[in-house]
């Protein structure tokens, strides 16, 4: 960077802080729609690999800039005026010892934000393990459940992408050696140096089978970047898990896509889906990677799926809504569609879901 741009973009800095009056800009929501329903889902299994090696959406690429970041950094809260902060997600004593008892009834835990305990027929499964105080430098609201001690050895974790909030170093380091890891393509070099000794990576559609249960890496709209890895050098992804008839969805990070429909259509009946609802506000800025209340609604009936849990709210504010706002925008919703109270399940954490 040359000493020109370096000192305009310092200036143009201090402009912004020492204002802090930018509003939010407009967004066009019909137009983003009509974008998603224009999607072709052939693009869905499409080469979705750059000659440099980094990876990218084929369906809908995405076109954010580093300037967007500061632009939504020093504007206006796009909720303000709008309420006092909710609280923080509720929280419910569970000390998951139940864990380590293979004749357990199958059940789904919330362990806290996009942590998952998912345990059938003797085996646990845990998403995007994150027990840490902080994500980077945004710190925890509520407490996760219980520790990485009580995920027991031979523990399969699946991880989505290598966002601080889904891959947690220092819980990966406590899990080491315990569990067998799943990740996406372009991960398992880091993954391995964080600690983890058994690392396998899957490309969207592939699948493997462990233990009895089938994981199916899926396809979400998002991307990555961390210290140490550049823009888009590794892959994003979801996970299907299926055993002995039943299909837990988890849907890591995503903005809504033609991706949810073909997920559907391949996989019908599926039992529970674990989507995320944070992160969506200023829309302008979080529409392509994560789903406002409306689209995590219809991702849910795109999905076809029996329930829907709700995922990433109540324990890191990531957006400019407060991390309870999507519990207070998701009540407002089944209020005026009683039929919702039977499908979205807003859990505590510690909640514990027993499944059929």
């Amino acid at each position: 960077m040359s000493k020109r741009v370096a000192y305009g973009l310092a200036l143009a800095l201090l402009l912004l802080a020492s204002s802090g009056c930018l509003a939010p800009r407009p967004f066009d929501e019909k137009a983003w729609r009509q974008r998603v329903a224009a999607e072709n889902p052939a693009d869905l299994y499409a080469p979705h690999r750059a000659p440099d090696g980094s990876f990218f959406n084929p369906w809908l690429p995405q076109s954010h800039s580093a300037w967007d970041v500061l632009v939504w950094y020093f504007s206006r809260n796009s909720l303000e005026g709008q309420g006092g902060e909710p609280a923080p997600g509720p929280v419910e004593a569970n000390d998951g010892s139940y864990l380590a008892d293979p004749g357990q009834p199958a059940s789904l835990t919330w362990v806290g934000h996009a942590t998952y305990a998912l345990q059938w027929s003797g085996q646990v499964v845990v998403t995007d393990p994150f027990f840490s105080r902080r994500a980077a430098v945004v710190r925890r609201l509520n407490p996760p459940a219980f520790g990485p001690e009580r995920i027991s050895g031979g523990a399969v974790v699946v991880i989505s992408h290598n966002h601080y909030d889904h891959l947690d170093a220092d819980s990966v380091a406590a899990l080491g050696d315990r569990v067998t890891f799943l990740v996406p393509l372009g991960l398992g070099r880091l993954v391995r140096e964080m600690g983890a000794a058994r690392v396998r990576e899957l490309d969207w559609w592939q699948e493997v089978e462990i233990d009895g249960t089938r994981f199916t890496c899926l396809p979400v709209q998002h991307w990555s970047r961390r210290w140490g890895q550049g823009y888009n050098q590794s892959l994003w992804c979801g996970w299907l898990m299926e055993r002995n008839g039943l299909k837990v969805l988890y849907g890591g990070d995503s903005g809504y896509f033609a991706g949810f429909k073909e997920i559907g259509r391949r996989w019908p009946g599926i039992d529970v889906a674990l989507l995320g609802a944070g992160a969506y506000l200023p829309r302008w800025f979080m529409h392509y990677a994560h789903m406002d209340m409306d689209e995590l609604i219809q991702a849910h009936r795109d999905l076809g799926s029996r329930q829907l849990i709700p995922t990433q709210w109540g324990t890191l504010k990531l957006g400019d809504e407060p991390a309870g706002w999507p519990a207070v925008e998701l009540r407002r919703r089944i209020a005026g569609d009683p039929g919702l109270a039977r499908e979205v399940l807003l859990m505590p954490v510690g909640g514990r879901l027993l499944l059929p």
